[in-house]
């Protein structure tokens, strides 16, 4: 089974928040599953407030209601995905990041006849900036569960090794970057409408993601309160947990909030580079679709940080993390030539990261799961018939 499929393949997408990278991943890989496996066999489970993030029609989708990042939220994750897979049948299940896995991978395994189940951390929880109990706990929760998973899609090779480090089987793990498309949005569809033209003399610098401590926003914006005479700084991005609670917001920042792809493309297309300040990071997407833009970027040396971004070749990377090596990088940007620096991420992004390449290592790793699942019933059917021939004779 390791060419074509030999019938059509049902997938189901489950997702406890799909708010930032996870949507844009989702959004990217759909056109090319839905080609391949047929109109109407990929389906998502996600939260009722995060749908319109997702640039899909609504048969294709179920939500469910999240009050918050809560034991009631993930009953209501758990209720609605077994109710979609009773009603779709999926051939493979899907699940993307740790909440997702933590409680799906158990329902699952306690059905008979339950589909594949692929899990994608999106980033690992023991990777995380917390405690030392916190980060013991999930290796164990992720060792135990990782043994009721048929495969676990790592997005970057930080994310692989950090798996092999934590005790997670090899023989579970799968390696398969992150992709987007090489068309982008049109940028030039709301320039007339949106303040995309971005007049501003100062270097003009673009955040995109979520406003918590992980993405490090803390950091720019005290970065950029020490370089006010020189920096422009625009943020695309809300808390995804309560209300944005950071420091004060500086003249030189103005926060835009949640925006749509063709706006954050309008926004690219007039930034002058990309930061990327996380904390931790297990790929992130940003910086593809800034390479796509043309774009050079700023960013920490973390996580798959440097596997993208080439240090002084298409960006610049910082260490350790602190606002003040996020400083000391925004004062290296201003003495390169920033456009040459785009113009060669863009020629990396050609050659490394097309979402069909994530695509068809992603088909192969359902079919590979379809087959092993086929081979294991056949094996229990001969099983049983064995013995039943033999009380005939």
């Amino acid at each position: 089974m390791s060419g074509s499929l030999q019938r059509p393949l049902k997938v189901l997408h489950v997702a406890e928040t799909i708010r930032g990278g996870i949507a844009s991943y989702l959004n990217e890989l759909h056109p090319q599953q839905e080609a391949s496996f047929g109109v109407g066999n990929v389906h998502y489970v996600v939260p009722s407030d995060h749908r319109g993030d997702l640039a899909i029609d609504d048969d294709r989708i179920t939500t469910f209601e999240r009050p918050g990042r809560s034991v009631a939220g993930l009953f209501q994750m758990l209720r609605a995905s077994l109710q979609a897979i009773d009603a779709l049948k999926p051939d493979v299940v899907h699940l993307h990041s740790s909440f997702a896995g933590l409680v799906l991978r158990p329902a699952l395994a306690a059905r008979p006849q339950a589909p594949g189940v692929i899990y994608c951390p999106h980033g690992w929880a023991f990777s995380r900036e917390t405690g030392r109990l916190s980060h013991q706990v999930a290796k164990a929760a992720e060792n135990v569960l990782a043994r009721t998973t048929d495969r676990i899609i790592c997005i970057s090779a930080d994310e692989f090794n950090e798996a092999i480090r934590a005790g997670i089987s090899v023989d579970r793990l799968t390696l398969v970057h992150n992709g987007i498309s090489r068309t982008r949005p049109d940028p030039k569809a709301v320039a007339a409408t949106w303040p995309s033209a971005w007049p501003s003399k100062k270097t003009k610098v673009l955040f995109i993601g979520r406003l918590d401590r992980q993405k490090g926003y803390d950091l720019l914006i005290e970065a950029a309160t020490r370089l006010q005479d020189v920096l422009d700084v625009r943020i695309v991005g809300a808390s995804v947990v309560g209300k944005f609670d950071g420091p004060a917001v500086p003249p030189n920042v103005t926060l835009l909030g949640w925006l749509d792809r063709r706006e954050i493309e309008g926004h690219l297309e007039a930034a002058d580079l990309v930061v990327i300040p996380s904390r931790w990071e297990a790929f992130g997407l940003v910086a593809l679709e800034a390479m796509r833009a043309a774009k050079p970027i700023l960013a920490f040396r973390i996580g798959a940080l440097p596997e993208i971004v080439v240090d002084g070749v298409t960006g610049t990377l910082c260490e350790p993390v602190s606002a003040t090596q996020l400083v000391q990088g925004f004062q290296r940007m201003l003495d390169l030539d920033l456009k040459v620096l785009g113009h060669r991420g863009y020629d990396r992004f050609r050659q490394f990261y097309d979402v069909q390449k994530t695509h068809r290592q992603l088909q192969q790793v359902y079919m590979d799961v379809l087959q092993s699942h086929e081979l294991r019933s056949e094996k229990q059917t001969r099983a049983a018939v064995g013995p039943a021939e033999q009380n005939l004779k």
